[in-house]
């Protein structure tokens, strides 16, 4: 989920922004005496953005308030982040540079850009640690900002020609640890709406052809990793948009070692290197699943009229070629039961669901090796299942 569409993953960036941004050790800002406001300020003080102000800093019980809080950042895009409310709760300061908190919220936060921006009325973090501002700046330090729960209410993203999306809901939960990586967790987004009118590129004319000039959608996912197993299962992944369809996907994986993880994490920025590591892992099962809700037959429908036929006469066309094209799998149990899923699918769209289900894990280095020397053979060896409408 994270081209200039889609805006989702900019704004939850800006917004991330906002908590760790790369901070320079000179301050921009007047101190305020709070060593508490003090520290997340330092925090905020980017390179390439500065603290330009706030309005006040109060104190209450365990409770420390900025209000007013403005962050700008000179570089290309001219941004601005104003904050309404900041509230850094049971503040405490640790010796390594680290600022802890139980919680962090903030309100009615903008960020605006030359190309756009995003608005949100809440934003709330529980059982916060963000990095001190000497790990923020080093290049070789991965320190992030660990949380419990993450809350964000009544998202607004914007380009520069107005509103592209509205949000109702983003939250987030890391439910178990081990050491500093999590274990298990699960995220959602729910009531998102795209207007497809202010998507510039070809995606939204294609959504308002489609019948889609606005398009509402959820997300959810979970996942729970078992480091001493060297498991890694994920129930469901998917994604939901209303009166068009449901895609869901979920998975378990074996060798999924805290050597892998540390690894993984350490080379996110080398492939070649992550990659040596993935070939480590096994897949168990996956299964993707989409249900349709109309969006099927829209695009039948859209391919129909512009073959200049009818729906149910494209249909049979297609479906009539399925033989030819699937021989390329060379796998004839296969090509039967994909030919007669994808027919009753597009006959009567429903479901159609994919399911590998070997029976002993395989490792992705398998996998990989025989993606290179005889692609053909992957869904034997994952024993790839594939059904319609059930």
């Amino acid at each position: 989920m994270f081209s200039r569409s889609p805006r989702f993953a900019m704004g939850l960036m800006a917004a991330a922004s906002v908590v760790a941004l790369h901070t320079s050790p000179a301050l921009a800002f007047d101190p305020s005496g709070n060593e508490i406001a003090d520290a997340f300020l330092a925090m905020l003080d980017a390179e390439e953005g500065t603290v330009e102000s706030y309005g006040a800093v109060n104190t209450s019980g365990s409770e420390v308030t900025i209000t007013d809080l403005v962050v700008k950042d000179e570089g290309s895009d001219e941004a601005t982040v104003t904050i309404a409310k900041t509230v850094l709760s049971d503040g405490e300061l640790q010796s390594n540079g680290r600022l802890k908190l139980s919680a962090l919220g903030l309100e009615n936060l903008n960020l605006d850009a030359d190309d756009g921006g995003m608005s949100l009325q809440s934003l709330n973090v529980t059982d916060l640690v963000l990095p001190s501002v000497e790990e923020i700046t080093s290049e070789t330090t991965t320190m992030n900002p660990g949380y419990r729960t993450f809350e964000v209410n009544a998202v607004e993203i914007r380009d520069e020609n107005g509103k592209v999306a509205d949000i109702a809901n983003i939250s987030s939960s890391i439910d178990g640890m081990d050491g500093d990586l999590p274990t298990s967790g699960q995220f959602s987004i729910t009531g998102a709406v795209i207007d497809a009118k202010q998507i510039a590129d070809d995606g939204g004319k294609e959504l308002i052809e489609l019948g889609y000039e606005t398009l509402s959608l959820d997300l959810s996912s979970s996942g729970k990793w078992d480091p001493d197993a060297a498991t890694l299962v994920v129930p469901e992944l998917k994604i939901d948009a209303q009166d068009a369809a449901s895609l869901s996907l979920s998975f378990s994986l074996g060798g999924v070692t805290r050597e892998v993880v540390n690894q993984l994490e350490a080379n996110s920025e080398n492939p070649e290197k992550a990659m040596e590591y993935l070939q480590q892992v096994t897949i168990s099962n996956i299964k993707i699943r989409l249900d349709d809700a109309s969006l099927t037959g829209r695009i039948l429908d859209q391919e129909a009229s512009k073959a200049g036929v009818e729906t149910p006469v494209y249909v049979a066309g297609l479906t009539g070629s399925l033989p030819l094209m699937l021989g390329m799998l060379q796998n004839k149990e296969l090509e039967g039961q994909v030919a007669q899923a994808v027919t009753e699918y597009l006959t009567t769209p429903g479901s159609l669901e994919v399911v590998a289900s070997p029976g002993a894990p395989v490792p992705v280095s398998q996998i990989v090796g025989t993606a290179m020397l005889a692609p053909q053979m992957i869904p034997q060896i994952l024993s790839v299942a594939i059904t319609a409408n059930q």
